[in-house]
């Protein structure tokens, strides 16, 4: 057990000064999920230091508010976006430290304890982040989130037993609050918010840890539009974000794929000589597969085009243009090489 949560055990709870305070933007939520969260939140050990702090935009009641009041407290979103929400809950959190949860999201028994065990000053661990479970088997959605996670764990690294990661997902996190104040959420981002902050956190000297012993399901059945949409978002915060930190830490070339692309589908004996390639690995779950991966692709890199000149327009699309094509590097000025 890590020392911090050992300090935390030490001593008694006291309501009027929680440890932790427990942030979940809400806007609409599906009530029977959204209880379910709430429900596996209390069934944590620790749940006795913490608050929990909702930010609300739902457009509609919310049942699930008046059944669990005793142990809410419900805020008005008053900026912008997620990442204003996410700000909101800064402005109102009382714990040292500021734990995030979706609505969508359920949270494995003793998911408080892990998601708390790498943080560590003395080490500059001042953020971590945790392993999502897709919530249901079957849906499209969930086979991208595995496949994600999968890649997340694949480019962190681990030095001394503690896995270190570049990136956050602010619906499994962990940060000090007074680090998250000082690095705070940009409002004027509609997306990939978690990124631009994990970035400037980085920047600012600190650490972030990654556990896959901290899991939280993720209810959210989408179907292919759906997903489609929600990487359109994707791409286009993240976007903004490469625009605005100059970095590109994915190493994303839209230009050049679309490129690419455009010369697969003119050269269509190629195209069909792929399908055949997936045919034969799985049949027609292969060829579905190779259609979704491209959809999912090219939807986040058009996303990412819409948000790189929403940030840094016509001047900075034209250098990320020749840079996708002709430097080593994405995003690099040609100059520079």
């Amino acid at each position: 057990m890590s020392s911090l949560v050992e300090s935390i055990q030490a001593h008694a709870p006291d309501p009027n000064h929680p440890v932790i305070s427990i942030t979940i933007p809400v806007r609409n939520p599906n009530e029977q999920v959204f209880a379910e969260c709430l429900r596996s939140l209390k069934e944590q050990p620790l749940f006795r230091y913490c608050e929990i702090l909702i930010i609300d935009s739902s457009t509609r009641p919310v049942q699930t508010f008046e059944t669990f009041r005793d142990i809410l407290k419900v805020y008005p979103i008053t900026r912008k976006n997620v990442s204003g929400a996410r700000q909101d809950a800064l402005d109102h959190a009382r714990g040292e430290v500021l734990v995030g949860i979706d609505s969508d999201c359920i949270a494995e028994i003793d998911w408080l304890s892990a998601i708390l065990a790498p943080l560590d000053r003395a080490k500059g661990i001042a953020a971590v982040m945790g392993y999502n479970l897709p919530g249901v088997e079957g849906w499209i959605s969930d086979w991208f989130q595995n496949a994600y996670e999968g890649w997340l764990f694949y480019v962190s690294a681990e030095v001394e037993d503690t896995r270190y990661i570049f990136t956050l997902d602010t619906k499994n996190y962990a940060v000090y609050t007074d680090v998250a104040r000082q690095i705070g959420f940009d409002e004027s981002l509609k997306a990939g918010e978690d990124h631009d902050f994990a970035t400037r956190l980085r920047r600012a000297g600190y650490h972030i840890a990654y556990t896959s012993n901290a899991r939280v399901r993720h209810v959210h059945k989408q179907t292919l539009p759906q997903l489609l949409r929600q990487q359109g978002w994707h791409g286009f915060g993240y976007g903004q974000t490469v625009v605005k930190n100059d970095l590109d830490i994915y190493c994303r070339r839209p230009f050049r794929y679309l490129v690419k692309q455009g010369l697969i589908f003119l050269c269509f004996p190629i195209f069909l000589l792929k399908l055949l390639v997936e045919f034969k690995k799985g049949r027609l779950k292969g060829v579905r597969t190779y259609f979704v991966s491209w959809l999912i692709t090219y939807r986040f890199q058009i996303g990412m085009i819409n948000g790189m000149y929403r940030q840094g327009g016509w001047t900075y699309l034209k250098r990320r243009f020749l840079s996708d094509l002709f430097s080593h590097y994405p995003g690099a000025k040609l100059e520079r090489l």
